[in-house]
């Protein structure tokens, strides 16, 4: 009887192990993307970027000039609902006070009483003992409020739709650029790289620049000119209360510089899995006939599942170290809020602040650290 020849067997275990070779030299390492870390040249890649936009420099312009009127609006209209504030306030007290008398009268009889502090925050108010609530110029101011709102709100939703169609077409034009690219390129390009990140670039990363191209030219000028607008608007209401509420900015300078790093790089991270689980996915299709044929089904599977496994706990910390920047600066700004209320309200005792100034206060507060948290 003869030997069963063994060598069909030999050979395929030398060929699989051929093919594996081939296919890990095509496409890089599965499981190691680029290391996190800082990105290189971000200046130049910013300028290169926005330059994007110089086709549209002209709408590029009047949408800088939609921004500025819209957070100017935005930033007049607490100081002048604070007036109407007063005039309820003020309204209330003098319904309070006897009529026919005037107000320094009413301040003296106050004073008589053992009422200081009362007659003192009535001294800085302007009322007429008895006349009540001046509903008709409540009215004015009101509808000079809704106004401001309104106007702010139609130009900040037209800022934004032309942004977005400007976007757009950048981005239009964007992709053809890189479809061209990817023409030119050598093979040898390509077999330094792995499939999935080419993927990444084209898919991805497009996606990132358009995002990052809306909120450089819209979240980010917003919040600057809402932050030297609204800080203007404070110190001129009062500089003491103007420094209770910079204690946000050390504060927020400390948490972004904690997280903010480690972010950066978990977003890094997140992206690199992002590109080698592309990676696995268009290889385990695109050779799909030999994974069936050599029985690597249950492995390649087992490979899917470590590598969607790592993307899911990279994008879970990336995601959780982005989240939690809102809830801490939201602690931050109820902390220096109840400052506000308290030094505030000590003022409007001692006859230094209006009750409507320090209303208009707290609105501004909460506007400065808004675009601190974004």
């Amino acid at each position: 009887m003869s030997t069963p020849d063994k060598t069909p067997t030999t050979r395929t275990s030398a060929e699989e192990e051929e093919l594996a070779a081939e296919a890990l030299a095509s496409s890089g390492n599965w499981h190691d993307g680029p290391p996190p870390g800082k990105a290189k040249a971000f200046w130049p890649s910013f300028k290169r970027m926005i330059g994007l936009l110089t086709a549209h420099r002209n709408w590029i312009g009047v949408i800088l000039v939609a921004t500025a009127a819209s957070v100017a609006l935005a930033v007049i209209a607490p100081k002048v609902l604070g007036r109407a504030t007063n005039v309820v306030f003020e309204g209330v007290v003098s319904q309070a006070l006897p009529a026919g008398s005037t107000k320094e009268q009413a301040i003296e009889a106050l004073r008589a009483q053992g009422m200081d502090d009362f007659a003192t925050m009535l001294s800085a108010m302007d009322i007429v003992p008895g006349t009540g609530i001046d509903f008709p110029r409540l009215a004015g101011i009101l509808a000079l409020v809704l106004g401001l709102y309104a106007g702010s709100a139609f130009l900040n939703w037209f800022q934004g739709h032309m942004l977005n169609r400007i976007t757009a077409r950048a981005l239009y034009r964007l992709r053809r650029r890189v479809e061209q690219k990817i023409h030119r390129l050598p093979l040898s390009h390509f077999d330094r790289m792995r499939r999935g990140d080419v993927l990444s670039r084209l898919t991805n990363d497009v996606d990132n620049v358009n995002n990052t191209l809306q909120q450089a030219l819209s979240t980010a000028l917003t919040s600057v000119l809402t932050v030297v607008g609204v800080l203007a608007m404070m110190f001129s209401i009062s500089w003491k209360l103007a420094l209770v509420a910079l204690i946000t900015v050390p504060l927020s300078g400390v948490v972004f510089g904690f997280i903010g790093p480690r972010s950066q790089k978990a977003f890094t991270a997140q992206w690199a899995r992002t590109g080698a689980l592309n990676t696995r996915v268009e290889e385990s299709f695109s050779g799909h006939a030999l994974v069936r044929v050599y029985g690597r089904t249950d492995s390649v599977r087992r490979a899917f599942a470590e590598e969607n496994e790592q993307l899911y706990r990279t994008a879970l910390h990336a995601q959780f170290l982005s989240g939690i920047m809102m809830p801490i600066m939201l602690v931050i700004g109820n902390i220096v809020y109840v400052a506000i209320a308290v030094v505030g309200g000590a003022m409007v005792a001692s006859g230094a602040l209006l009750l409507g100034d320090v209303q208009a206060f707290i609105q501004y507060s909460q506007q400065f650290s808004q675009p601190l948290g974004q």
